[in-house]
């Protein structure tokens, strides 16, 4: 049983981690932030600073040893992951990382493994899944019954993709980037997949790597969803310091009504014939914020995997179920032709 303040530590305090985790972490009002560790000096002390964390270590089992904190937040690039998280694991700790959750299947098969048998609660960061806008606008779909089909276009511009997998060439770029569009199809779907169909492609330019896919995905359910991952397409390029992510927009069918989300942008609803009503989408955040961390989900990722620590629960993106959506990656790339 956890306590009323949880004590959490963190592993990294790179970009990402300064620019969604912490402040969402930092201003939950049941979480002690007691320590951070990074290998560089000035990135841990500058975080610290800035986020009020009392204690900088530059050795992470240092840092558990003499914290012992009830929770580790491991903010790091894929190819880091699975060392700091199997040792986070082995002395029985609750987890949350990052996606893409380490650099192969097998590697968060492991993790999934380790968590069971040392009982921990663990999370991956699908923050799409708690999106306001998406949450808001599927509760107005399924007030007029169940959801029958489901549309996710996750669409960028890139130059040569191969330079830009997961960081370092160990990830193709649909599995490093596009797994968030993946897993919240998956999520929106609600179902076990029965039939799958896919189109997977390298377009305007040579190469092996895969910039161009869609796939059909039906569940067991009833519901259809149609996947779209593109980095040949208008947006955000994919380089560090891109400011926005491209375009992410979600589309959700039900009885004689359609809601169109883009977190980023606007979202739009509309039932039977009537007028289209559009939104900016920070307004279904703006109780909290107007931050990127509040309007794209982060805060309230942090704030669901918080309550399930508190109340000693599984979050529904435990790290078996992080698998399933590695899987679907690989079903996809699996059930195109001659790829």
């Amino acid at each position: 049983m956890a306590s009323s303040r949880i004590r959490a530590a963190f592993i990294g305090a790179g970009k990402q981690a300064n620019w969604r985790h912490y402040p969402s972490v930092a201003t939950q009002p049941d979480v002690e932030l007691a320590a951070l560790c990074d290998l560089i000096p000035e990135k841990a002390e500058e975080t610290a600073a800035r986020w009020e964390v009392p204690k900088v270590y530059s050795d992470y089992k240092q840092m558990l040893d003499e914290v012992d904190p009830e929770v580790v937040y491991v903010i790091m690039p894929p190819q880091d992951v699975f060392e700091p998280a199997h040792y986070v694991l082995s002395q029985g700790r609750n987890l949350f990382i990052e996606k893409a959750p380490t650099v192969t299947l097998n590697a968060i098969k492991l993790l999934a493994h380790y968590a069971e048998v040392n009982d921990c609660t663990t999370m991956v960061g699908y923050q799409r899944r708690h999106l306001p806008s998406v949450a808001a606008l599927k509760a107005r779909v399924e007030e007029r019954g169940p959801i029958h089909a489901v549309t996710v276009a996750n669409l960028k511009s890139a130059g040569d993709v191969t330079r830009h997998a997961g960081g370092v060439n160990v990830l193709d770029i649909f599995t490093s980037d596009g797994m968030h569009s993946v897993d919240h199809i998956r999520w929106l779907g609600g179902g076990e997949i029965t039939r799958l169909t896919s189109s997977v492609r390298t377009v305007h330019q040579p190469g092996p790597v895969a910039n161009s896919i869609m796939a059909q995905i039906e569940f067991g359910n009833g519901v259809v969803g149609q996947l779209h991952y593109s980095v040949i397409s208008g947006g955000a390029k994919i380089v560090p310091g891109a400011t926005a992510p491209g375009f992410f927009r979600t589309e959700l069918f039900g009885k004689n009504v359609t809601a169109t989300i883009d977190a980023d942008r606007q979202s739009t609803y509309v039932e039977d014939s009537g007028e289209l009503e559009v939104y900016d989408s920070k307004v279904f955040s703006q109780e909290l914020g107007s931050n990127p961390e509040h309007y794209l989900g982060f805060w309230h990722m942090h704030r669901y995997f918080i309550d399930c620590l508190q109340a000693g629960e599984q979050p529904n993106a435990h790290f078996g179920d992080a698998v399933r959506t590695w899987e679907l990656i690989q079903r996809i790339y699996d059930a195109a032709p001659d790829w």
